[in-house]
């Protein structure tokens, strides 16, 4: 997979109920990925994939988040569920990042954040209830130690000026490839963040 699909009309989704337990199989229309729990797929991992803790592959040499033993702890807010469910999928398989929460919105992330205290936040823009700009500040202020990322479709300076105000650490697009996505993630969440 070379780039996120950045709308729900390039994921395709299959399966009951794909947010729990891993039930449905998710996969990128046209290139050929896909994943359910203990199957591995191109992409995904050879472990399988971990979707509630369903399939997850044994953590070898677990980073530090904040200070603390293990992995990163990253919530993800995104309303658009295959791709929020393909970032999750991408994070479980990797050793040193660890999926403690979801959110379909912008009032849902501030109350995960708040209930997780995450090491990292990806934070779409354009999400119902609350929108990804009006949940930033929130999010801030519920998890001040947290490196926050605006993950969005959307381009231009003056956003990025504005999120950077509002207290982002980045503005990062969907159309990065897999790999620099988690390279650029990885950089960030070494560095101590000012608080």
């Amino acid at each position: 997979m070379d780039r996120w699909p950045s709308t729900d009309e390039d994921v395709g989704v299959v399966g009951a109920d794909t947010g729990i337990s891993g039930a449905g199989v998710v996969g990128v229309t046209g290139t050929g990925v896909t994943g359910a729990p203990g199957v591995s797929a191109p992409g995904i991992g050879a472990a399988g994939v971990g979707v509630a803790g369903v399939g997850v592959a044994e953590r070898a040499s677990p980073a530090r988040g904040r200070g603390r033993p293990g992995p990163y702890r990253v919530v993800v807010a995104d309303d658009a569920d295959g791709l929020r469910e393909l970032l999750c999928l991408l994070f479980d398989t990797e050793p040193d990042f660890t999926v403690v929460g979801r959110a379909t919105n912008g009032a849902e992330a501030v109350e995960v954040v708040s209930r997780t205290g995450p090491d990292l936040v990806l934070l779409d823009v354009a999400m119902p209830v609350l929108d990804g700009i009006g949940a930033l500040p929130r999010v801030r202020r519920a998890a001040p130690e947290a490196h926050v990322v605006i993950f969005t479709g959307f381009s231009g300076g003056s956003l990025r000026e504005q999120v950077l105000a509002l207290g982002a650490d980045e503005l990062m697009e969907k159309d990065l490839s897999t790999g620099v996505l988690l390279d650029r993630l990885r950089q960030m969440c070494r560095r101590p963040r000012p608080l």
